[in-house]
């Protein structure tokens, strides 16, 4: 009996020398083994993550001392600027950045977010011409224009300077841009690569600073709010930089002033002051991404610049309600993939490509993900439209995506994204094409066991191990996120001594566990459907995530299942 068929994959302990180096629990000291903590500098330095130590000096980002120079002269002249953003939390927390910043340093600067379903990714044509009509003359992108080649020599030829400011990887032609910053170009010595859109936005802000230009009223822990729930919720790996700007960002959030982010707080139904890189990812980000995937991304920029109560509850609700629509179609979308892929045994290829006109650009991404977790290869999901069509792809652990697609752009009409996760426009001809290239790379790269879904486990415990203490040694590696996952462990021959199916169809369970004279209450979500086989078979390893739960104003501790298997 298992609740998925996974592989089990349990860390060695971490070697003696390094845990009695360290000073840690054995425990601990394995969890920082094996995320490459091994130094006891960089230790030292992912256990404090100081903003007034931790962030590196943006103007060795390459592009950064050009692009900054142009802004404060922009701003010193009054010359019309305009950010120009994606339409998702990333892009939008970027274009929150940059507005509030720029327009608190006295410039004169405006946002434009395009719309998902009208105008689709990245800079667009019309968009540019408007703004140039405008007598817009200083145009900076976020989260995105690294591959507008076309688009920014348009802006250009209209008499616009282009920052392109992204953090997706670049092409092998860049755009002929004013400036591009982006720490994933060539020969680019910025140290760490992996900040995310608003993590660039803040970088340029920081270098904008540091020629002299003043905030005003504005605090930099001010913009580290929007950092925090951009880098989280596009799933940027909390690591380096990234790790710091994320954990004074959870500070800012917990105490912020915003009132748009107090109205998400609220709705959302979590408690200031307690809010975790957890609550960001599941129930934060989505309420911001909603807007773009249904309706209009300039919703959640209104949201998060409201400056006063009552316009930022109205945002929030109708948010919230936008979210409640995305997750009913994203249900209903998925089952109709799904159906259209096992009827026609697509699914057991190694690349996965299903198109139809009933699949909404807007969720094909966060589809295409469940069908990777359910079927545990790569995903090519594609709304289809009359001449063109619009896809997003996901990935399986090491095959990257984005690379086979790159070996494949003479077929898109643009494409971007990174080694787990890619969109795409493309001429309709051309998918059947693309399916077969993609096939056949997989073919030669993606392996069988690539193929398997596995479950890495962090260590093997009893639960008699378990405890407050232990809590809160596990607690010193927060933030959890990409790249450094709150850690799963593994408990064998647990004797399950109750199971009750919880939620509106019984889709989840509420187990008690108990191994010798220790008893803890679990919670395993979406396996409603395996309670008569625990009760046939009531002894498991369980693997889980370990945690406090707040429950009637009590904290309690909890076991969040992952997986389990007959012991």
């Amino acid at each position: 009996m298992s609740a998925r068929r996974k592989r089990w994959d349990l860390r060695a302990p971490a070697p003696t020398e390094f845990v009695q180096a360290t000073g840690l629990s054995p425990l601990l000291a394995g969890l920082l083994y094996h995320r490459d903590q091994r130094d006891p500098a960089a230790i030292k330095d992912f256990f404090t993550a100081d903003i007034r130590t931790g962030l590196h000096d943006p103007l060795l980002m390459r592009g950064m001392a050009e692009a900054s120079a142009r802004i404060a002269r922009a701003i010193q002249a009054g010359e019309p600027m305009a950010v120009y953003g994606d339409f998702d939390t990333d892009g939008v927390t970027a274009v929150t950045l940059l507005v509030q910043a720029i327009k608190a340093m006295g410039g004169a600067i405006r946002p434009y977010i395009p719309h998902r379903t009208r105008e689709g990714y990245g800079l667009n044509n019309l968009a540019v011409s408007q703004l140039a009509e405008d007598g817009v003359r200083l145009l900076i992108t976020v989260d995105c224009g690294i591959s507008n080649v076309a688009e920014v020599a348009a802006a250009t030829s209209s008499g616009l300077d282009v920052i392109v400011t992204d953090h997706h990887q670049p092409p092998a032609e860049l755009p002929a841009a004013f400036a591009i910053v982006n720490p994933k170009q060539p020969d680019c010595a910025y140290p760490y690569k992996h900040l995310v859109g608003v993590g660039i936005a803040y970088k340029l802000v920081h270098a904008l600073v540091k020629r002299g230009l003043s905030l005003g009223g504005l605090r930099g822990r001010d913009l580290l709010d929007v950092v925090a729930l951009g880098t989280v919720t596009d799933m940027g790996p909390l690591t380096g930089e990234n790790r710091v700007l994320v954990k004074a960002g959870l500070e800012a959030i917990n105490s912020t002033v915003r009132p748009g982010l107090k109205a998400l707080i609220e709705v959302a139904g979590l408690t200031p002051g307690a809010i975790t890189s957890g609550d960001i990812g599941y129930m934060l980000g989505p309420r911001i991404n909603a807007a773009g995937r249904l309706d209009d991304a300039v919703r959640a920029y209104q949201l998060l610049l409201a400056d006063d109560a009552t316009t930022a509850q109205q945002l929030a609700h109708a948010l919230n309600q936008t979210n409640r629509e995305r997750q009913e179609l994203t249900r209903r979308v998925q089952a109709a993939a799904k159906e259209q892929a096992e009827a026609g045994g697509i699914h057991q290829r190694r690349v996965v490509v299903i198109a139809g006109e009933e699949y909404p650009s807007g969720v094909v991404g966060l589809v295409a993900g469940k069908l990777v977790e359910e079927w545990g290869r790569p995903v090519l999901l594609i709304e289809q439209g009359a001449a063109q069509s619009r896809g997003s792809a996901r990935s399986v652990p090491g095959f990257s995506i984005i690379d086979a697609l790159t070996s494949c752009s003479s077929l898109f009409v643009r494409f971007g994204g990174h080694a787990a996760a890619a969109g795409f426009t493309i001429d309709n001809p051309n998918i059947p094409v693309l399916e077969g290239q993609l096939l056949a790379i997989a073919e030669r790269q993606l392996t069988d066991e690539m193929l398997q879904p596995a479950l890495t486990i962090d260590a093997q415990i009893g639960l008699d191990e378990l405890g407050w203490d232990l809590l809160a040694e596990l607690k010193r590696l927060e933030p959890f996120g990409q790249a450094n996952p709150q850690p799963t462990l593994m408990s064998a021959g647990v004797q399950v001594v109750d199971v009750r199916p919880r939620g509106p169809d019984g889709q989840h369970l509420r187990l008690l566990l108990r191994d010798g004279g220790q008893t803890y209450e679990a919670i395993a979500f979406r396996l409603g459907h395996l309670a008569e086989p625990l009760r046939r078979h009531p002894r498991i390893d369980v693997a889980y995530t370990f945690d406090d739960d707040q429950w009637n104003g009590e904290r309690r501790l909890q076991l969040k299942v992952k997986d389990f298997r007959r012991a």
